[in-house]
């Protein structure tokens, strides 16, 4: 019974309203056009992280290549074949140590992207920025290689996230 009253009062001031406004001589009027632009999307896949535990080091510092390594982080993006894409990511970066301890690492990342999956083939982006076209198939092959130096390093705990960028230009 009281959804019934509560839906009477509500078509009762509906019918007052548009009374009103007709005695007064107005018409309200109100009208709502709504578009969007719908743009293909990229989607990014990680095949697999970079590896900088298995690497060996030389002298203070570990060099993973993304070109020649197997130890490289490997990533796919799949989008309109043909369309071509910006990639930006952050190029270098000082990591201090979790446990407010003493030691810093020193961290440069490299990229290198290709059509296919063959990573030896890959051109090299070395600059922060670079811009690549998705291959004939939709996809572009993306591998993250990285130089430490472990000079200033101490025992402890180093935590980075790598942040990558993509957009369509």
């Amino acid at each position: 019974m009281r959804i019934f009253l509560s839906l009477f009062f509500v078509i009762n001031i509906f019918c007052l309203e548009n009374s009103f406004a007709q005695e007064n001589g107005r018409i309200a009027a109100m009208e709502v056009k709504a578009s969007a632009v719908v743009t293909d999307n990229l989607f990014m896949l990680t095949i697999r992280n970079i590896d900088l535990i298995n690497p060996k080091v030389e002298g203070d510092f570990i060099k993973v290549s993304p070109i020649h390594s197997d130890f490289a982080g490997m990533f796919k993006i799949l989008g309109t074949p043909g369309a071509r894409v910006r990639i930006t990511y952050l190029q270098n970066e000082l990591i201090k140590e979790e446990n407010s301890g003493p030691g810093e690492v020193y961290a440069e990342y490299v990229l290198s992207a290709a059509f296919d999956d063959i990573q030896f083939q890959s051109a090299l982006l070395d600059v922060g920025e670079g811009v690549f076209p998705i291959g004939p198939d939709g996809e572009l092959y993306v591998w993250l290689g990285a130089n430490l130096d472990l000079s200033a390093a101490m025992p402890g705990l180093y935590l980075s996230e790598f942040i990558i960028e993509l957009e369509y230009i």
